[in-house]
């Protein structure tokens, strides 16, 4: 395997090859058994999504169990509560051990991580947030019965299988929508930044598009969605016992929000200003998203958003994608 560039990552003997995987501030390192995991192990002793390790600043590293069935131990120690990564720590889940490495090395403060901590690692983050619900699902719920249950499981399994690829940082099920989280490098995203946002929502789609001829229903499975971008406080908001990791702040409650107005404006899709205008930077994207004002449940003043139908997803993705590769395509 070819050497890598980055002066922080992790080693580890993987079916006879050694691999050296780099750590860096854009995105966290999963590790797991589970599809989509940044390192994906062959492991029985393994968890489907066993250990993270995430930075807020490049130089510190932190390694969290994600609630693991047979744990993961750093230097012999079973880790309990999120730890500080050090050069030269030997992780080790199931039969794989790694070793961390990083060249240039700056210990924390003592209070970052404090083991009784209802906060176990928390960062401000620019973020983008992507909230999609069935719609009519009391409605869905009362045509079809108990096969609810196992239609919209379908939908949010394939669906979170989808957000793995399309890597993003968390995701949340609530009720019948389902909320993912992805974290943007710098304070200006990028268009091609939100590739992955619009990506996994083509992908939801097309799920949901199929589950009508797979459950022989009598109507198709129809979803909105909102999209926000904007400061977010990220991390670990769960316990010592249970690791949730998730996004709070204005950004995320204004994304729910936006997915709500769908219903009222005649889009399937409703972005908000800071979305918009981070593609717009380098793309015309007029003809996809249309500007409007609508009143957002619990804000005073009426807010400026976006609509857009899902058949323009397919379209917008690759001119995103276009725009990180320096071409532009008309949309």
């Amino acid at each position: 395997m070819a050497e890598i560039l980055s002066t922080t990552y992790l080693e580890a003997e993987i079916k006879s090859e050694v691999r050296r995987v780099a750590l860096s501030v854009e995105k966290p390192c999963r590790i797991g058994r589970a599809p989509g995991n940044t390192i994906v192990l062959e492991d029985d002793l393994a968890s489907r999504n066993h250990i993270i390790v995430q930075t807020s600043d490049s130089e510190v590293y932190y390694l969290t169990d994600l609630g693991s069935t047979n744990g993961t131990l750093v230097n012999g120690v079973r880790v309990t509560v999120p730890v500080v990564l050090r050069p030269g720590d030997v992780i080790q889940i199931g039969s794989h051990s790694f070793r961390f490495h990083q060249e240039h090395y700056k210990a924390p403060e003592p209070e970052v991580v404090e083991a009784k901590a209802t906060s176990l690692f928390v960062a401000m983050r620019v973020i983008s947030v992507l909230v999609v619900d069935i719609r009519d699902f009391t409605g869905l719920s009362q045509r079809i019965g108990p096969k609810i249950g196992e239609v919209a499981g379908t939908l949010f399994r394939e669906g979170g299988q989808a957000l793995q690829q399309h890597k993003a940082w968390a995701q949340k099920y609530i009720g019948d929508a389902v909320m993912a989280v992805w974290l943007h490098p710098g304070v200006q995203p990028r268009p091609e930044e939100f590739v992955p946002v619009f990506g996994s929502l083509l992908a939801l789609e097309t799920i949901a598009a199929g589950l009508q001829s797979r459950y022989q229903l009598d109507a198709p499975i129809r979803i909105g969605a909102g999209v926000n971008t904007g400061p977010a406080s990220i991390g670990n908001f769960g316990s010592v016992a249970t690791s949730d990791y998730t996004a709070l702040g204005d950004v995320v409650n204004k994304a729910f929000r936006l997915e709500s107005a769908t219903k009222e404006v005649g889009f399937d899709i409703v972005v908000g200003p800071e979305t918009h205008s981070a593609m717009a930077r380098q793309l015309d994207i007029s003809r996809v998203f249309h500007s409007m004002e609508v009143k957002l449940k619990g804000y005073d003043a009426p807010a400026k958003v976006f609509g857009a139908n899902l058949a323009s997803l397919g379209p917008l993705v690759e001119a995103l994608r276009g725009a990180g590769q320096g071409t532009t395509k008309a949309l």
